[in-house]
């Protein structure tokens, strides 16, 4: 079983079909075609440490030899690190649970904690500011605090601060996109002058990954090899 988390499943054009977290069965008993994942670097600076790598997938194949001979053609030149996998039909949680007889063991819903979604927005060019700040401070950057909303219930609330509404409105899309690209543990809500971060638990995870492997299913099944 491989875990592919967050990977990006294309056609036999090369076009994107959809990207999904979920896992993947090898089986004798189910048809599948067979994927190049490859790892690279996002910053290329050498850094090989796994923090700033991202995967990249290439096919689909007839045959793992097939994959391989073109990875090592395409890829190996440049030093790119690959495997090549079976790609199936995704093995959901729900299949898991069917196969156990018992629901997959999950962990109790946590809050977000405001220090831990602050330290997300670090490395990039904004800061964090003392909550109770003027939302018009000359200074550019944010707030984070926890509270308790009525229907999202335990939250971090963020506010973009700063003398001009537009570098405002940037900085407030660029933590939703740092939240929701890199972190899908958290769901965003946006209230216009705040972001809402709730953190999921993992039956919400599981769910999710559920409908998105239901998503994707379709077009495994009906991809033809070369």
């Amino acid at each position: 079983m491989s875990l592919l988390r967050l990977t990006t499943v294309r056609d036999l054009d090369g076009e994107p079909i959809a990207t999904v977290d979920a896992q993947f069965v090898s089986s004798t008993y189910h048809p599948h075609t067979w994927m190049v994942i490859a790892t690279s670097d996002d910053d290329g600076d050498g850094d090989h440490s796994g923090n700033t790598a991202h995967l990249d997938s290439y096919g689909p194949f007839a045959d793992p030899d097939g994959a391989r001979a073109w990875a090592e053609a395409h890829l190996t030149p440049y030093n790119t690190r690959y495997t090549a996998v079976p790609l199936t039909a995704p093995y959901t949680y729900a299949d898991v649970e069917k196969a156990l007889g018992k629901p997959v063991p999950t962990k109790k819903a946590r809050p977000a904690r405001a220090n831990t979604v602050a330290r997300y927005f670090k490395p990039y060019t904004i800061t964090r500011l003392r909550y109770g700040t003027r939302t018009d401070t000359p200074r550019q950057g944010f707030t984070a605090r926890e509270t308790e909303h009525p229907e999202l219930g335990p939250v971090v609330e963020l506010t973009a601060l700063g003398p001009d509404r537009h570098e405002r409105d940037r900085d407030q899309e660029l933590m939703q996109s740092v939240l929701r690209l890199d972190h899908p543990r958290y769901e965003v809500t946006d209230e216009g002058t705040r972001l809402l971060v709730r953190r999921l638990s993992d039956a919400e995870l599981h769910a999710r990954a559920d409908q998105a492997a239901a998503r994707v299913a379709p077009h495994l099944t009906g991809l033809t090899t070369t």
